[in-house]
């Protein structure tokens, strides 16, 4: 097309020698100018392609990543349900027998309670987003807002739960049951096989029957036997706080992975 614009300017400019140059100088002025604007909205364009390319990249990532973090709430919440149910139990057995029966069930639901779930965030695409600066690759800017404060609210969930899990499990829970003359049976079922086979099974048996005795003596007494009861309650109500908060994250975890899903068919 250039070549046949200048052949063009080239015959008008022969018709007048002093026109000549001027008119030539002119068109390969336009010429260029016509060609660096081209370029500019060829790069443009080309630019644009790239980060709708990069942002659909990112887009993907994060759906990806918040399925793995709604799978990661299930395991939260079934952590959270089984320390509830074995505080269930254990108030319902005594709210029926009108006292603590410490069989095998008891010790293994109240060293159950001993456990907590550790709260873990999944975020390496937003991790990645904010530490090179690619945020605002994410053009919609409301779905970015919505992104930025689910993460700020994760962030703020995972140190709740782990200030729960040590100051009111750890130090609290587990802390009752020491000073209340609790036996404390930390071992699996099949721990304790590997345990009784490194030993004298009858001695291992007679030692555990003998503990669990005085654990039985012991609870016997009203300020012991008040104080368990109190953490009991205290470790099914921790329970379903925090499956609350879990269910509310992952209710605006879903409404965020309906939205990633729609903006990539957009």
């Amino acid at each position: 097309m250039l070549p046949l614009f200048r052949k063009i300017r080239l015959k008008l400019a022969n018709e007048n020698k002093f026109l000549k140059y001027s008119r030539y100088a002119i068109g390969e002025i336009a010429l260029v100018m016509i060609g660096i604007l081209l370029a500019l909205q060829v790069n443009n364009w080309n630019e644009s392609k790239k980060e709708k390319r990069i942002e659909r990249m990112y887009l993907k990532n994060i759906l990806s990543d918040l399925k793995d973090q709604n799978t990661s709430f299930d395991i939260q919440i079934e952590s959270e349900l089984s320390y509830h149910d074995a505080a269930s139990q254990i108030i319902k057995n005594y709210q029926e027998n009108n006292r603590l029966v410490m069989d095998s069930t008891f010790f293994k639901n109240a060293t159950l309670m001993t456990s907590r779930k550790t709260f873990v965030i999944n975020d390496p695409t937003y991790t990645d987003l904010i530490s090179s600066g690619n945020i605002n690759m994410l053009k919609n800017v409301a779905y970015k807002n919505k992104l930025i404060k689910y993460y700020q609210e994760l962030e703020r969930i995972e140190k709740v739960i782990q200030n729960n899990n040590s100051l009111l499990v750890d130090q609290h829970y587990v802390s009752v049951f020491m000073k209340n003359g609790y036996y404390y049976q930390n071992s699996t079922t099949e721990e304790e096989k590997i345990i009784a086979e490194l030993t004298d099974q009858t001695a291992f048996q007679t030692y555990k029957t003998a503990l669990s005795e005085i654990s039985q003596k012991l609870m016997l007494i009203d300020e012991h036997k008040l104080a368990f009861m109190n953490v009991i309650y205290f470790r099914q109500s921790l329970a379903i706080h925090q499956i609350s908060i879990i269910k509310n994250i992952q209710s605006v975890t879903e409404s965020l992975i309906l939205e990633i899903e729609q903006l990539n068919n957009d």
